[in-house]
């Protein structure tokens, strides 16, 4: 039965660019949550309450946060509605009833949420809206003014318990391995096409986050606009969310030491690196052992990505008519959602925190990982993995497989367009030794022995053959 229901969902899919076929999205359930009663304002008689109070940071149960902060213009506020969308840009004004804030969703429609409630208890509510993902009339309740860091710490601690992204069903009562949280990771490949001396950069700027500082030591223009623009989303998904250039983008340099800005006040940035990293070393230790080898970590995390994660097809659909800016590796670790680039980032992340050599690789608007295990290049596809459970055809590829899932070498982009202009070794990928896995699905794997089991079809239809693969060399 179960390779009969594994064939179905195979043919039901049909590949596209982003390694998806384009179907219309189920639309998530919002559940509603009681908040604060609200008391409908009785115009001129009241007064608006003092923004003042309302500074601060709340949270729920649910993981939903509304920051509101005062700034030299005025407030700011920020809303995160969990594993759905963030809310940022636009005006903070206060009613009888509580904070107004007008925005726009993420379809780039007009939105107002009010914020409201009685010092104890705190409700948000959707007052204009016309996306259906968070409707008109919906009202998220339970929030109560917290910290960061003690929302990050409650939020380390219930992830796992939660199963949002790790699936407890799935995954050993006790961790597997003993990896640890590296917050400078690099690969061999990125040295290689971006230089020594770009990469000794970008570990002087995660030195300078660790600590808190808004410097780092740089030498050139050059090299700061490359590290701050390409590194954090391949080496430091977070940091996409938590710093940016400089005020003066144009002059930030000084006697070889570059100057950055924060996105968020220093304590929370330190608060969510913190969560992330229990995050990364969550989903390893629960994946992979401590005496895997490089290919075994691949293989592993191929499959929890295949078994666990979730194509965006909503945002995919978004790309063919508007530009959309929102999509990261990071986004993709905390919803468990994505399309190619942030999936096969994510991919390469977690393998580089695990000490394998590992980037991206682009082409024919789609992108993928690319590894370098026992001395030899390998393209490895995370996202067709996601779209076709179990099929090892994206796996350990040779540039001749790559092409023939439909993408040619004379297209490939190593790590960054930076490749492009740039000097750099050619790659080649042209081991044939995991030919025998291309035409099968995966059931498991077995490190005593170095064996992969698997499974193809044989011809006649609900008839399979299975596959011993032994890898002792690898």
């Amino acid at each position: 039965m179960k390779r009969f229901l594994t064939l179905l969902c195979a043919v039901a899919l049909l590949l596209t660019t982003c390694g998806a076929a384009l179907r219309e999205p189920a639309t998530p359930v919002r559940a509603e949550t009681e908040g604060p009663a609200a008391t409908a304002a009785p115009g001129a008689e009241r007064e608006p309450i003092d923004l003042e109070a309302y500074v601060g940071f709340y949270a729920n149960e649910t993981f939903d946060t509304v920051t509101i902060e005062k700034t030299a213009d005025g407030y700011r506020m920020l809303i995160s509605v969990y594993r759905l969308t963030s809310l940022e840009e636009g005006t903070v004004s206060a009613t009888a009833e509580g904070v107004v804030f007008r925005t726009v969703d993420a379809a780039g429609a007009p939105m107002t949420v009010s914020f409201y409630g009685d010092g104890d208890a705190y409700a948000l509510r959707v007052d204009e809206s016309t996306w259906p993902l968070l409707e008109q009339g919906t009202v998220i309740g339970g929030l109560e003014r917290t910290t960061p860091e003690a929302y990050a710490a409650r939020s380390a601690a219930e992830d796992f318990e939660r199963g949002d992204i790790i699936d407890p069903a799935d995954a050993a009562d006790e961790p597997r391995g003993h990896y640890v949280f590296q917050p400078k990771v690099c690969s061999v490949y990125l040295e290689e096409v971006f230089g020594k001396t770009m990469c000794e950069t970008w570990y002087n700027l995660v030195d300078a986050v660790m600590a808190g500082k808004d410097t780092f030591a740089c030498p050139d223009q050059h090299t700061y606009d490359w590290v701050m623009g390409q590194f954090p989303e391949r080496c430091f998904p977070v940091l996409t969310e938590l710093i940016d250039y400089a005020w003066d983008r144009a002059h930030p340099i000084r006697n070889g030491v570059a100057s950055f800005t924060y996105r968020v006040p220093v304590d929370e940035a330190a608060a969510r690196i913190k969560a992330f990293g229990t995050m990364i070393e969550d989903i390893l230790n629960r994946v992979l052992e401590d005496d895997y080898s490089d290919m075994e970590k691949a293989l592993a995390l191929y499959e929890y990505f295949s078994r666990t994660y979730t194509y965006d097809y909503e945002t995919f659909a978004k790309m063919s008519d508007a530009y959309v800016d929102y999509t990261s590796a990071y986004r993709f670790f905390e919803t468990g959602i994505g399309i190619c680039h942030e999936i096969s980032s994510a991919y390469s992340y977690l393998l580089m925190q695990a000490g394998v050599e590992a980037t991206i690789m682009m082409g024919s608007d789609h992108q993928w990982s690319y590894v370098r295990i026992h001395g030899h290049n390998y393209h490895i596809d995370p996202t067709f993995a996601i779209n076709n459970q179990g099929s090892l055809s994206f796996f350990m590829m040779t540039d001749q497989q790559r092409e023939a899932t439909g993408y040619g070498k004379e297209e490939y982009i190593i790590a960054s367009n930076y490749a492009q202009d740039h000097a750099h070794p050619d790659y080649v990928a042209d081991d044939p030794f995991f030919e025998a896995l291309w035409d099968t699905s995966f059931e498991t794997f077995f490190h005593d022995t170095h064996t992969i089991l698997c499974w193809a079809e044989t011809g006649d239809y609900g008839e399979w053959t299975y596959l011993k693969f032994d890898y002792s060399d690898y």
